[in-house]
């Protein structure tokens, strides 16, 4: 029971802060040895508070227990970490996911979404995938590359997404890969079109 007589509130999902100059330094083995789903944002090294003061350098790190587990469990997992001393609830996992390179907060620093890192079989790719809107936004920017880099096939988009994007390109091309193969044929067949008419 909690201290003012309530049940305890449990969740699966806990958060808490990890700062690189207290942190022990196999901090990575030791989440890993944990075998339970986390993640960790990139260093956050250019945050600010609301003043404009730098922030202590610091990772934001993601818990996922298979069960709810309460917050005094949650504090004594991340005890080792010497991290911030009280776990945070998470109320929705996608949003604090999101909320790791600060991808829905465009006033704060941005970090790389693929700087983000999985341990114990996290699966970021799956808690990022975008809604329906972002996935036309990211159709958007691979068509627009496709345009100003003269990319008209299909295999060398895929070869850069693969290689350059593979957490928010990647997939949505191979989800999209008919429309993505049409437009590029289409793309290719216009300049033949074109080359054909200005040598006439």
């Amino acid at each position: 029971m909690a201290e003012d007589g309530r049940r305890a509130s449990k969740t699966r999902n806990w958060a808490f802060v990890l700062y690189p100059e207290s942190a022990p330094k196999n901090w990575r083995e030791l989440l890993a040895g944990m075998h339970m789903p986390a993640l960790v944002s990139p260093l956050h090294d250019r945050d600010v508070d609301e003043c404009g003061n730098p922030k202590k350098p610091h990772r934001h790190v993601i818990l996922m227990s298979d069960g709810p587990i309460t917050q005094k469990r949650a504090n004594a997992l991340m005890e080792p970490f010497n991290g911030t001393k009280s776990a945070e609830y998470v109320r929705s996992l996608r949003g604090y996911v999101r909320y790791l390179a600060h991808l829905d907060d465009p006033d704060k620093a941005q970090y790389d979404p693929g700087e983000i890192e999985e341990f114990g079989g996290a699966d970021l790719a799956a808690l990022l995938k975008p809604s329906e809107a972002g996935r036309y936004e990211v159709i958007g920017q691979m068509i627009d590359f496709c345009a100003d880099h003269s990319i008209t096939e299909f295999c060398e988009l895929l070869r850069y997404a693969r290689k350059e994007r593979p957490k928010d390109w990647f997939p949505v091309l191979v989800d999209s890969a008919f429309l993505m193969s049409r437009y590029l044929t289409s793309l290719r067949c216009s300049a033949t079109s074109k080359r054909r008419s200005d040598a006439e």
